[in-house]
């Protein structure tokens, strides 16, 4: 069984202590905090856990307890979360109902109540009349904004895994070869390590047929494609997200026109990575740059990472907020235009005292030598 760590007790233990003042604040007796696939990143910020399917509730009353769609995982869900009490049922709500109901909360806090369907919403409030349900969630995704040094530690082992597939899509990448094969060969990296994927591998080849992101095909590379390499590694449930882009071979006039105002976007971004920018300032030196080279911004500029990639705080093109110290982030502008294929590039990076730290260090030329 894992067992929950020296080094991860007191963090969970500070996590739950400044969830419960939050609770305290809104004038809640009891907190519930809700998961589904692919949201669950409350309920795994408070539990170090996540399952690999299906809906998880967490409840903060008298004590902590648990509840899943599916039993599997349960003893490896008290390791990792020092949490006894688990229950699972393929529907878990009338589980939840009941052991809220014997809370006999007047105020219960709810956090991931956006993502909470319907019948099981509808089923809390028919079983507690006169009981109020505070959607707390934007409170506990603030607590997130803000990595510890724990968290960052668990983001510098995933940008380390997204490197090792980076340079290793880079060895690997040859005429002849289809996106999927090097996409499948680029994913046992981190489970080959201990780690996880952080999301599906993108490998995208050509230059006829740009487009921002699809899954791979049975394309095969050919020399003087552009292949755009967009991938990361998970560590923990923290999760890098990287991209390269190369040609194999020599880059042709437009696959070097759009890659050099892709770099000049990047370095722009990159360079007022630093406390106290707003975060759509990012967005805007690195637009401007594509759109005044003629291109159009296909995507923003970046986003945070942590717990999750595309769906972390910031979301840098429309964020006024300033970025602070243990802010992390990715930044990926990219050209996508006919004659010159996908061209971006993207790196992760934690906002520092008085700058930045790169997390992901693979090698950006451009030229790859077949």
């Amino acid at each position: 069984m894992t067992e929950l760590s020296s080094e991860w007790r007191p963090e969970l233990d500070a996590r739950r202590r400044r969830f419960r003042e939050i609770l305290e604040g809104a004038g809640c007796d009891a907190g519930l905090v809700f998961g589904c696939d692919g949201h669950a990143q409350h309920f795994r910020y408070l539990t170090n856990f996540v399952p690999v399917l299906g809906d998880s509730w967490l409840l903060a009353g008298s004590d902590w307890r648990c509840f899943l769609t599916f039993q599997w995982q349960i003893v490896e869900a008290i390791g990792r979360s020092g949490i006894a009490r688990w229950d699972a049922a393929i529907n878990p709500v009338p589980l939840v109902v009941e052991a809220v109901k014997d809370e006999r909360a007047k105020r219960i806090g709810v956090a991931g109540l956006e993502r909470m369907p319907v019948p099981a919403w509808r089923a809390l409030v028919e079983a507690l009349p006169g009981t109020e349900l505070v959607d707390v969630g934007a409170e506990v995704a603030r607590l997130r904004r803000r990595k510890s040094p724990l968290e960052v530690s668990r983001l510098r082992e995933a940008g380390k895994l997204t490197d090792a597939m980076l340079d290793a899509a880079r060895s690997g990448a040859r005429p002849g070869v289809t996106e999927s094969l090097l996409a499948g060969r680029l994913s046992a990296i981190p489970l080959e390590s201990g780690g996880a994927l952080a999301f599906a591998t993108t490998v995208v080849s050509g230059t006829d047929d740009p487009i921002p992101i699809r899954m791979p095909t049975a394309r095969r590379l050919a020399s003087g494609d552009s292949v755009m390499i967009d991938l990361g590694a998970e560590v923990d449930g923290y999760q890098g997200d990287a991209t390269r882009a190369f040609v194999l071979g020599k880059a042709s006039p437009a696959q070097r026109k759009a890659w050099d105002v892709v770099r000049a976007a990047y370095e722009a971004a990159v360079g007022l990575a630093r406390p106290g920018v707003p975060c759509r300032e990012l967005h805007r030196v690195s637009s401007e740059i594509i759109e005044s080279a003629g291109y159009r911004v296909a995507h923003r500029i970046g986003h945070g990472i942590g717990l999750a990639t595309s769906y972390e705080w910031p979301s840098l093109d429309t964020e006024e907020s300033p970025l602070e110290p243990g802010v992390t982030i990715c930044i990926e502008p990219g050209v996508y235009a006919p004659g010159a294929g996908n061209m971006k590039l993207e790196d992760d990076f934690v906002i520092t005292e008085d700058g930045c730290e790169i997390l992901t260090r693979s090698d950006q030329t451009l030229e790859l030598n077949i």
